[in-house]
């Protein structure tokens, strides 16, 4: 979602609807191992795209609740395997967020600033066991097998997730901030790590605590600004930070099973659009920074990041009484790729 700047803002009334949606695009052929770049003559190239469709509704004005649908409207992972490329593709509904916030201040006192807290459960709506036709790492025996972690459509887990934003708006300038972490309630799901399922032997032969994907914690922080565009009536400029990652420990299970612990830093100039109706976004998150480390087992991992993406979204409101608009405040946070 794009940071409010003037337009509609974060609040709801009671009965009132706030819709979004948002379209992600990636791309990377740039490996990372810790925090160095991997230079290899036949590099993984990644990419895809994705929908974000988020619905709101005001129980009150300080109580909403809040439901997320992302869908993975294409994604692409490809390596070499023996000397042939070989290319895998999945798509589908991902895991479904559904939950509620509160804001800890009156918003008819509060029109300049408040903080909220959430709370929330991802569900395993996602496919998290995609297949497609894929040899074993000789280049033989072609047959269907999960595809590469980084495009499963789906975690196969259940998650808690606990959020906090927050937003101080000024005259000219306006601040908002997004603070995540989601809880696996499961240690691991059913499908083949993709050394596993790639290993010609079999994938009994691979070591049990690895041979399963993890289903790991995850986490996001996101701090952003936004100021209006002078003679441009409705635009604003937006600039945000963030950081989103996977840590090696799971906080509530054990852990166990494959997984790429790490983190990205990103820097996202935007441009937003406020009308009476909607507010529209556009945004370019920047790598600046990343780092894959040891999982759990003490084993180095790599991983690709994309270097630049683009993202273009639209919320509007329905129903409810009419209101003014409210000021800005940046109402959830999305991982980036």
């Amino acid at each position: 979602m794009a940071p409010m700047s003037g337009g509609l803002g974060p609040y709801l009334q009671k009965g009132e609807w706030q819709f979004s949606g948002s379209l992600n695009r990636y791309a990377t052929d740039e490996l990372f191992k810790g925090y160095d770049y991997v230079s290899t003559p036949t590099p993984v190239i990644e990419g895809g795209d994705t929908l974000d469709l988020q619905a709101n509704y005001g129980l009150t004005p300080r109580l909403n609740l809040t439901l997320d649908i992302p869908i993975v409207l294409w994604s692409h992972w490809s390596t070499v395997i023996a000397g042939t490329r070989y290319d895998a593709t999945a798509h589908g509904l991902s895991d479904t967020v559904f939950g509620g916030r509160f804001w800890l201040l009156d918003p008819e006192k509060h029109t300049k600033e408040n903080l909220a807290l959430g709370l929330a459960l991802r569900l395993p709506t996602g496919n998290s066991n995609y297949l497609v036709p894929y040899p074993d790492s000789k280049g033989q025996n072609i047959t269907f097998r999960p595809v590469h972690p980084a495009i499963q459509v789906g975690s196969g887990a259940t998650g808690l997730r606990l959020s906090v934003q927050g937003f101080r708006a000024f005259r000219h300038l306006s601040f908002s901030g997004t603070g995540l972490y989601v809880f696996s309630l499961k240690e691991q799901n059913n499908t083949l790590a993709f050394g596993a399922a790639l290993n010609p032997a079999g994938p009994q032969t691979v070591a049990a605590n690895v041979r399963y994907l993890s289903t790991p914690d995850s986490y996001l922080f996101n701090g952003s600004v936004a100021a209006p565009i002078p003679y441009l009536k409705g635009m604003a400029a937006t600039l945000s930070g963030k950081i989103a990652g996977v840590p090696t420990w799971n906080t509530i299970t054990s852990t166990i099973g494959y997984r790429q612990p790490g983190y990205i830093v990103t820097m996202d100039p935007g441009l937003a659009w406020n009308t009476s109706f909607a507010s529209y976004f556009v945004s370019m998150p920047l790598r600046m920074h990343q780092y894959v480390g040891l999982d759990f087992t003490g084993s180095q991992k790599t991983a690709d990041f994309s270097k630049v993406q683009l993202q273009f979204g639209v919320q509007f409101h329905l129903g409810g009484k009419p209101k003014t608009s409210a000021p800005t405040g940046d109402a959830t946070g999305k991982p980036t790729k």
